[in-house]
């Protein structure tokens, strides 16, 4: 691809549902946005002071989330560029986000331990889970909406109820507990 590129380590990349449009993020503290059919980069997005760990499209496409070492995570509008929204709950470097399928929450996970639940229509933090011991360094939502799994520096994997706030599986070293 042509354009500019990053001038530091790139730590993640999502395309945008059409499949036109892929965005990578990373230690230059930028967003840059590339068409692949005509091979280049068609926008920086230069508003993180600190490297952008990861990002996602919403499943319309109209918005992109950035989670950020700053301890932010920003909604993008993809017709103008600009952060519609920050979000800031988290105490440290914010390293993981996940949509939930077809809907306006999304789930983020953080180097203080923590797991949040946001909703981008009212712009509130709906939902914290506690329980990780180390920083957390992903989440994601099933394809149900209903569990959330996260997985922490420990090497621990554990599987949440979001509807009844509680964690229902831990697993670790190949063993299971309830």
């Amino acid at each position: 691809m042509h354009g500019e590129g990053h001038k530091d380590w790139i730590s993640s990349l999502s395309f945008h549902p059409e499949g036109v449009l892929l965005a990578t993020c990373g230690g230059d503290a930028t967003i840059k946005i590339w068409d692949i059919l005509e091979e280049k980069c068609v926008h920086t997005i230069i508003d993180h002071a600190q490297p952008v760990w990861r990002n996602k499209f919403h499943y319309t496409g109209s918005f992109l989330l950035t989670a950020c070492m700053d301890h932010s995570i920003r909604l993008y509008d993809m017709n103008n560029y600009r952060a519609r929204m920050s979000y800031r709950a988290h105490v440290d470097s914010v390293n993981s986000i996940s949509f939930q399928y077809m809907s306006n929450l999304f789930v983020s996970g953080s180097a203080d331990k923590t797991i949040s639940v946001w909703d981008i229509r009212s712009n509130f933090c709906v939902q914290t889970f506690y329980g990780h011991n180390n920083a957390v360094n992903s989440t994601a939502f099933d394809n149900s909406g209903y569990k959330i799994a996260s997985c922490d520096s420990d090497g621990i994997v554990k599987l949440w109820d979001f509807r009844m706030i509680k964690e229902l599986y831990l697993y670790f070293s190949k063993k299971i507990y309830k």
